[in-house]
């Protein structure tokens, strides 16, 4: 009995030790260089030189509205996006009234699969998209990557159908 009560007193004071460390602990380092100025080094992270830039541009078509969305990797380190399916991006038109007139996935299905996508350093992730015919007007198309667990590098632009 005082073995199974020792190796309960072991097995609580085990258990209050688990998940108490503070999560704020995780600090970047400020380290001095030679020349006395001080810079941030995160050691999760890396140095940065830039950021992911996500671009939608018109293309030159016949008779249809066709944009590039791309996102270009100005950091100094490759992107890898992980997606959980065929699907990439998605988009939206909407109205001058703010409501949505199309969405892409909707009514939509994907093939399941798992695929990574990887951006190497000065190079960029592009998808070309074939705009619906719609009435004639003024519309906002967002585009964004629907890869998991990453930012979704939303963009706009200003469509004018006639």
């Amino acid at each position: 009995m005082k073995r199974f009560m020792m190796m309960i007193i072991i097995l609580i004071a085990g258990m209050a030790g688990c998940g108490t460390a503070d999560e704020n602990d995780s600090q970047p380092v400020k380290k001095e260089t030679e020349q006395g100025a001080g810079e941030d080094i995160s050691v999760q992270k890396g140095i940065v030189a830039g950021e992911m830039e996500p671009s939608l541009t018109k293309k030159d078509a016949d008779g249809q509205s066709v944009y590039v969305y791309s996102v270009k990797n100005q950091t100094e380190q490759e992107k890898t996006f992980s997606f959980s399916s065929g699907q990439t991006i998605d988009y939206e038109l909407r109205n001058e009234k703010g409501e949505i007139v199309y969405k892409d996935s909707k009514n939509k299905m994907y093939t399941q699969a798992l695929q990574e996508i990887t951006v190497k350093q000065g190079e960029a992730f592009s998808r070309e998209i074939v705009l619906p015919k719609v009435e004639s007007g003024s519309y906002t198309l967002t585009v964004w990557m629907t890869a998991k667990g990453d930012q979704d590098y939303k963009t706009t632009a200003k469509v004018v159908v006639e």
